[in-house]
This record gives structure tokens, sequence and C-alpha cells, in this order.
């Protein structure tokens, strides 16, 4: 089932350390009423402004916000690595054993690279968003 634009936002502002409606709407220069109407899904279409707000402040790809507009989004940006599904049921499996296989150190060192990895993910992407705003200016 496809991940609204409501829901999208409303995750990614919880998980940006319980944002309020409030504080987020003052972010990208709107009303709260208007996070809350899109969050609730009154408000399916945003303006551009308010899309490129809220990605730069949920630090989410505009290219996802508009996918949830469009009904085509089916996983959470922060479910992906790349072109990954983290909720691939090949990635599920290995994870699983990682989990009950692997002890102590070996463990640490499968969630310190599974760490480093996204993290270099999410700069790499917030890298090329910055340089296409600075393209785009």
């Amino acid at each position: 089932m496809p991940i609204t634009l409501g829901q999208l936002i409303r995750e990614a502002r919880l998980r940006a350390g319980d944002m309020t409606q409030k504080e987020l709407a003052k972010m990208v220069g709107t009303s709260m009423e208007n996070i809350t109407s899109i969050e609730n899904g009154r408000n399916k279409q945003p303006s551009p402004e308010i899309v490129t707000g809220l990605s730069k402040y949920l630090d989410i790809e505009i290219a996802d916000l508009y996918a949830a507009m469009a009904g085509t989004l089916n996983t959470y940006p922060w479910e992906r690595v790349g072109d990954l599904d983290l909720k691939d049921p090949e990635l599920e499996l290995m994870f699983r054993q990682v989990d009950r296989l692997l002890e102590g150190e070996a463990k640490d060192r499968v969630k310190s690279f599974i760490r480093f990895t996204l993290d270099e993910e999410r700069r790499r992407r917030r890298r090329e968003q910055e340089d296409k705003q600075k393209q785009s200016e």
C-alpha cells in the first residue's frame, strides 16, 4: 500500500526528535493548520515552496515527497539505502542470521559497518541535494 504524503511528513517529523507541527510550520514558513491539513490528507498538493521547505527541514528528498503525492511511494526513505529496500526479505534474513549467529565483537563490527554505510549514504544524498539547490539558484 502506498505511503501518503501525510504519513510521510508525520513520520519524518516525529523521527526528527518529536518535532511539533508548530515547530515544523515555523521552519517551513507556513501555518500549523497547513501542516495539520497535509498530515491529515486534506491538503494533498502543497505548493512547491512548502514541498521544498519540507524536504530541507525533514531531510527528505523532493522526489520522495512528489512520489508520495502521486501515490507511488512504497517505502519510507529511511527504510532504503540508495536503491536498497531495507525491508527486502533477503536482507531481513541476513539481519536475523547476524543476530542469531554472531556475538560480541563480530556483531559489533557488522553493526558499525552498517551504521557507517548508512551515514555515508545520507551525507552523499545531502551533498547532492545541496548541489542541486545551488545550481538552481
